[in-house]
């Protein structure tokens, strides 16, 4: 995966670039402190790295020139054997390039990406019922919670998100 932006760089990352994503994560301690974990390590970035590939997804480093700015996981379509279905598992943001615009950037850039050979018609992600600030960045870029508080997996309590193409 390769997706070119205004001013940054998406591309697939695995374990080789482990480190550099423990670094991100570790500067995203404050969304982590929202969980059930609240500090990086290496294991969750592994564990992360092998869920995205359990669920055929496309775990990318968000590059700014040579420098590891973010990270965002995505399955492009047919998530839980759906054709026409997307979902956006992860978005985090380094601390330093937050606030600057970058993850409305990321979105835009993955949902083209998603939306390019036409047969996507809903995006679906989620988001920690305890993250206000991350709850209102969805619902500004036309998410729309669907359905009540979930328990997941890694015990973190969710909203589950959606966002209708139109058109679709």
């Amino acid at each position: 995966m390769l997706l070119q932006g205004d001013g940054f760089l998406i591309r697939s990352v695995d374990e080789n670039s482990a480190e550099a994503l423990l670094e991100v994560y570790r500067q995203c301690e404050d969304f982590l402190s929202l969980g059930p974990v609240p500090k990086a390590s290496m294991a969750m970035v592994l564990e992360d790295l092998k869920h995205s590939r359990e669920m055929s997804g496309d775990f990318c480093g968000i590059y700014i020139g040579e420098e590891l700015a973010g990270v965002v996981d995505f399955v492009t379509d047919g998530f839980e054997g759906e054709p026409g279905v997307a979902f956006l598992s992860l978005l985090m943001i380094a601390g330093k390039h937050r606030g600057t615009g970058l993850g409305c950037k990321v979105v835009e850039a993955v949902e083209a990406e998603i939306l390019r050979e036409g047969c996507v018609r809903t995006i679906f992600s989620g988001v920690q019922a305890n993250n206000g600030s991350a709850i209102h960045f969805w619902l500004r870029r036309g998410y729309r919670i669907t359905g009540g508080l979930e328990l997941m997996p890694d015990l973190t309590i969710c909203y589950s998100l959606r966002k209708d193409i139109s058109g679709r």
